[in-house]
């Protein structure tokens, strides 16, 4: 006894044509430069701390590297920026230019 399928299908055998994988030779251009970073960490920290909203300003001491000495509050920091509330005046200065940052109340 012969055992014949219950249905057979002629087909052509099965053909893959060969994928041809080209390589990118494209060289892609930074559209905006990182941002900048304040390089002391102590500063960065303090700076973070005392931009915290609070009810009442937060009057700090700032020396930069240029020997100034400065009272101000912080109103806003803005990655290397920082935006000082100094009595009747605005000053923006670079966060890597603070020295050293102390409590003068």
């Amino acid at each position: 006894m012969e055992i014949h399928p219950l249905l057979f299908i002629n087909t052509p055998s099965f053909y893959r044509e060969p994928i041809e994988i080209e390589e990118s030779t494209s060289v892609y251009e930074l559209l905006s430069t990182p941002p900048e970073k304040i390089q002391n960490s102590l500063i960065a920290r303090q700076l973070h701390f005392f931009s915290r909203p609070s009810k009442d300003p937060r009057p700090l001491l700032l020396v930069l590297k240029s020997g100034e000495k400065f009272v101000a509050s912080i109103e806003n920091l803005n990655e290397c920026e920082v935006r000082l509330q100094c009595f009747d005046s605005v000053r923006i200065i670079n966060g890597n230019e603070i020295v050293a940052i102390y409590s003068s109340s």
